[in-house]
């Protein structure tokens, strides 16, 4: 279904070709704003969690040289001195931390993924609110096409004298122009909903979908697991995997905190090329020195109450944990039912489209041939109207409900 191919865009030609849903699931998780600006973020946190492990394994090396203004001037800046400093003890500052940007690198690679689930979710719903739209104009255009035949044959009758009262034909008028404004509601509500289809697909906003219609059956019958029951651990999921996430976090901010109670002991190697002079102005040495020390900062007891601050967060993080893994653990029991149960009324919902359908094709022949009047074709085209869009209704809400099954066992 649709009405055009895809135009040409930034250059490149996009080939004419039908996108049904599982074409349109695939394109989202690669052209999606949302999904690159997700990959980008974690492609940071990565950044960050490497700059920590080398700060941690490597030591910074420094090099300096200053002097008075006089003796640049003379001799130019070099290096003065080289300096390593590594910590011996830190409390395990640069681990813990390092453990903290390793567990939010993972919480955001799976965050990725929950990303494409929830940019699909939305182009489902543009997905079927444009396949709805082009039905609706379909079977009211269909409908508009009779009536006009109507209206020719009653106000050829009644300007011939015959029977057939003038208020007749203007029902049938109003009845047009109502129609009319349906079809372009309708037509509308297609060009608005391609526009965010589009945006949501990495596509130019005045880009040309076709779309194929929807088959709820081969769709299931792609989806295998659907089937049966999954096994999958809670805990092993990515949901689960990133509550987990969060309470190690929260643990590690404790050991961060309580880090602080402890001095930092460290040593320092340097090299001296030079020292300044006043007689001769720099004078060569070429010395090196090792150092050992530490520092230690007293906050009059701001430390513990940061470290107790921390551990009632990891008591929150804990109860919450809990809590949540035992609601992803319901949603599991409970989402197959609701697919089951949504596949069900979408079948159901089905057979009543093809019966209102077929009943509609024969009032219209009926309606075609004066057998039935324009109130009771009407109400017939309407019930299968409502039934249509009530069936994309369901079809959306059963891929939704899909998705989100999916997305509760990765």
């Amino acid at each position: 279904m649709g009405l055009a191919a895809f135009l040409v865009s930034c250059g490149i030609s996009y080939g004419e070709e039908s996108f049904g849903l599982n074409e349109i699931l695939e394109r989202v998780k690669t052209s999606n704003p949302s999904v690159k600006i997700q990959k980008l973020n974690t492609e940071i946190v990565e950044k960050q969690k490497n700059r920590a492990l080398k700060n941690y394994i490597l030591p910074p090396v420094k090099f300096d040289d200053s002097d008075e203004w006089d003796v640049v001037k003379k001799y130019g800046l070099g290096t003065k001195s080289l300096e390593v400093q590594m910590d011996v003890f830190e409390g395990g500052k640069s681990v813990y931390g390092y453990k903290v940007l390793k567990s939010q690198l993972a919480k955001s690679k799976n965050q990725e993924i929950l990303t494409e689930i929830e940019a699909q979710e939305n182009v489902v719903a543009a997905y079927f609110a444009v396949l709805n739209a082009q039905k609706q104009t379909e079977i009211t255009e269909r409908a508009m096409r009779l009536l006009e035949k109507q209206k020719s044959r009653v106000w050829d009758l009644y300007s011939n004298g015959k029977l057939v009262p003038k208020s007749e034909y203007l029902k049938i008028e109003a009845d047009i122009e109502n129609n009319r404004v349906l079809i372009l509601e309708n037509k509308q509500e297609e060009e608005n909903t391609i526009g965010i289809l589009n945006r949501l697909l990495g596509y130019p906003l005045d880009n040309n979908l076709i779309l194929k219609d929807f088959d709820p059956e081969a769709y299931l019958m792609s989806k295998s697991n659907i089937q049966e029951k999954n096994n999958k651990k809670v805990e092993n999921t990515l949901l689960g995997q990133n509550e987990k996430h969060d309470l190690d976090i929260a643990e590690y901010n404790v050991k961060l905190a309580k880090a602080e109670l402890y001095p930092r002991i460290y040593t320092k190697y340097i090299h001296d090329f030079w020292e300044s002079d006043r007689e001769e102005g720099r004078r060569d040495l070429k010395e090196d020195r090792f150092e050992i020390g530490f520092n230690w900062t007293f906050e009059w007891g701001g430390t513990l109450d940061e470290v107790a601050s921390k551990k009632k967060a990891l008591e929150q993080a804990q109860i919450k944990y809990d809590d949540n893994i035992k609601g992803i653990t319901l949603e599991m029991k409970n989402q197959l039912n609701t697919v089951k149960a949504l596949y069900g009324k979408a079948q159901a919902m089905k057979k009543r489209v093809d019966l209102l359908k077929e009943n509609t094709d024969i009032d219209s022949m009926r309606y075609e041939n004066e057998l039935l009047s324009t109130f009771d074709y009407l109400n017939s085209v309407n019930s299968y109207r409502n039934a249509q869009e009530e069936y994309y209704k369901l079809q959306r809400e059963l891929v939704l409900s899909v998705i989100e099954y999916e997305n509760l066992y990765r």
